[in-house]
């Protein structure tokens, strides 16, 4: 199964509908949501609406608990409803850890740390606006390996390791690549692919 991961939305109804577009023509199967879909952009309720609205298996995120918003009633009963994780065979979907405590996942160390709390073999997160391929296997003790990214172009993932995505944001970006990302994980060839779009993110 093709599976597009998209997260940290931010309320960039644009940027959801521009990577649904560049889903659609990837022959993805479904896509599902790592969180912080509200909270930046004047297109909370709409982005909500939408993954609601087109049964896309979402958990929730910090942002989504926590914010200011005046969200409408449907939109935060909806949120209300929602998981922090969703386990599928050997994958792991979640917005910021596996790990009991919640850290932050930018760098191999803590990434070595989310390998230690979970058995799944793949796993993916949001929350730090950044893309990143971890894999457990490594010559450095206390740090996973950091693989190479290219975009719009698929890898193929060791049958014999273990990955942490972290994946980019469709809302704001931290890395100065101005744009929205999602990634495609194919299940069944084992390759994982980070999209960009040609489009811009929101604004801090």
């Amino acid at each position: 199964m093709r599976t597009a991961i998209i997260t940290d939305i931010h309320g960039h109804y644009d940027g959801l509908l521009a990577a649904m577009a560049d889903i659609e023509t990837c022959a993805c199967d479904r896509t599902l949501c790592l969180g912080d879909m509200v909270d930046g952009g004047d297109g909370s309720d709409a982005v909500v609406r939408f993954l609601r609205d087109h049964d896309i298996p979402t958990v929730f995120g910090n942002h989504d608990h926590y914010n200011d918003l005046d969200l409408a009633p449907d939109v935060q009963a909806f949120i209300d409803t929602l998981p922090e994780t969703i386990v599928e065979g050997d994958a792991l979907y979640t917005h910021i850890s596996p790990r009991a405590r919640q850290n932050k996942i930018a760098d191999p160390y803590e990434a070595w740390n989310a390998f230690d709390e979970t058995p799944a073999r793949r796993i993916f997160v949001g929350h730090a606006h950044l893309a990143a391929i971890y894999g457990e296997q490594s010559a450095e003790f206390g740090a996973a390996t950091s693989h190479l990214i290219q975009y719009n172009h698929p890898c193929r993932l060791d049958l014999t390791d273990r990955y942490l995505i972290t994946v980019p944001a469709i809302g704001y970006s931290r890395d100065r690549i101005d744009h929205p990302r999602y990634c495609i994980y194919d299940d069944a060839q084992q390759t994982l692919e980070l999209r960009l779009l040609d489009v811009p993110c929101l604004r801090f």
